[in-house]
């Protein structure tokens, strides 16, 4: 009898490849790696041993990932809570004192929800900063007179020391 199983393989079309839109997993349960088990000890330990370790060390990476994604989904959840407030709060406050919502979190919404006359410091801060650069503006005129003061004051001292020089009777 000649060998056929390898004629009927070359008539059958190719195999469709699977879709690489999902994550491949090698296999369901991972496989024990060579390198750390020994011969001596392959043969100690009982199949049914290794499987069981194999099947815990599966099912805590199971456990860390189904973790992972309850973390994920909190934090979106809050997320979504967070810019739901911030929706409700925009379109409820009035149209001519319209915020920008969109860079705070709803422990600042609170805070500014509680103040009353945000307007008002709005308009002191604007004025602290005018004043403030006002301030600035003086001190560097000054500065720029006090420079100007020095110096004429410099030249005097050098006027009066070379007349004293030239009209001295000491000689040398």
């Amino acid at each position: 009898m000649e060998d056929t199983s390898g004629e009927t393989n070359l008539q059958q079309p190719p195999k469709r490849r699977r879709s690489t839109f999902f994550e491949r997993r090698d296999s369901i349960m991972p496989q024990p790696a060579p390198d750390n088990i020994l011969d001596s000890q392959a043969t100690i330990i009982d199949g049914d041993e290794k499987r069981k370790e194999e099947l815990l060390r599966y099912y805590d990476q199971l456990m860390n990932e189904k973790q992972q994604w309850k973390r994920e989904i909190n934090e979106k959840r809050n997320k979504y809570h967070d810019l739901r407030q911030q929706l409700e709060i925009a379109t409820a406050s009035s149209s001519r004192s319209k915020l920008d919502y969109s860079v705070l979190t709803s422990e600042d919404i609170e805070f500014l929800n509680a103040k009353v006359n945000i307007s008002k410091l709005v308009e002191i801060q604007q004025d602290l900063h005018k004043s403030l650069m006002q301030t600035k503006e003086f001190y560097r005129k000054a500065s720029q007179l006090n420079n100007v003061i020095v110096s004429h004051c410099e030249n005097k001292i050098n006027e009066v020391t070379d007349y004293i020089i030239e009209n001295s009777t000491i000689s040398d």
